[in-house]
């Protein structure tokens, strides 16, 4: 009986230490290890989560083939977005081409531990009413219909980081830093494959509230700032959810920060969580993979068992 406690401390004591000398030798191998190959071994374990990781501006960016390509969007993808972490500023500009509706969406805002900013391009199959459009399905777009987005993200007056490309949705997230929605804005220049796409745009803008004075054109080029959004935010009406998501985010960041303090680039600090902490860096990866709500995946399935029946 009176040997079980200094044997739990003795053992306590050993996997302490056997933790102490594992986390030196991962250090240890990452400062041995040249960059790019480093770099080529972060953006193999991050290509099945959709991302990729860019050196020059320290964040991860979504694939153009991504996963998430097959999912589309839907309004309730904004609405629930809170409940997985992604206290966001969202603003939805719907605009009708070629007998269909479109739409065109930009995000900002905090993604758990990490600070970023999205646009992406969705059509409906046909014309929408305005009455339908919240409970409607989009589906991204062929690669021949996609426009070229650029923007930079801001806080306050300093830029966070820039991003362009041809893309269905284009995404940026600087890992392990904080920020409130409505501390960031952004530059945004999309630039359509053709006028006629580009005058429909401008339609949806103005039909947003947005100033002709606040629009820049050029040719087939559009751009303007984000800052306050002229939509009313889906996490307006779920404030305190919002406020609990923030706080676990910092919770968390003050984690991830106190686990990888001995590196300052991401890419150190994912593969030093790789190695030391595995089930740590799948949850850091989960950036935007819940963009589809589990209730909304459970009614889908649902119908289709009721169809194949």
């Amino acid at each position: 009986m009176y040997l079980i406690f200094p044997c739990i401390l003795l053992l306590l004591i050993i996997c302490a230490l056997l933790m102490t000398w594992r986390r030196k030798a991962i250090t240890r191998k990452l400062c041995c290890m040249p960059v790019q190959e480093k770099l080529k071994k972060l953006n193999r374990l991050t290509q099945p989560f959709g991302f990729k990781y860019l050196l020059s501006q320290d964040i991860f960016t979504s694939l153009k083939d991504a996963w998430q390509r097959d999912l589309g969007y839907c309004w309730l993808y904004d609405r629930h977005a809170a409940a997985f972490g992604m206290v966001l500023d969202c603003e939805t500009i719907y605009f009708d081409y070629r007998d269909c509706t479109w739409l065109i969406e930009l995000w900002k805002g905090q993604y758990g531990i990490n600070t970023g900013a999205e646009i992406g391009i969705y059509k409906a199959d046909s014309l929408v009413p305005r009455n339908q459009r919240r409970s409607a399905l989009f589906h991204t777009v062929p690669d021949k219909d996609l426009p070229f987005f650029e923007y930079t993200l801001y806080r306050g007056m300093m830029p966070v980081f820039r991003t362009a490309q041809r893309h269905w949705w284009l995404t940026g997230f600087r890992m392990g830093e904080y920020s409130e929605p409505d501390e960031l804005f952004m530059k945004v220049s999309i630039t359509f494959p053709s006028t006629e796409m580009q005058v429909a745009f401008v339609r949806g803008l103005i039909d947003r509230n947005y100033k002709p004075e606040d629009i820049c054109i050029d040719h087939q080029q559009v751009c303007f700032d984000l800052c306050v959004p002229h939509t009313r935010q889906p996490r307006r009406p779920h404030s305190i959810r919002a406020a609990y998501s923030q706080w676990k985010n910092r919770i968390f960041l003050k984690l991830y920060c106190r686990v990888t303090k001995h590196f300052c680039l991401t890419l150190d600090k994912l593969l030093y969580l790789y190695e030391y902490l595995p089930f740590a860096f799948r949850h850091m990866l989960r950036i935007r993979t819940s963009r589809r709500p589990r209730r909304l995946k459970y009614r889908r399935s649902k119908r289709r068992h009721r169809h194949d029946c």
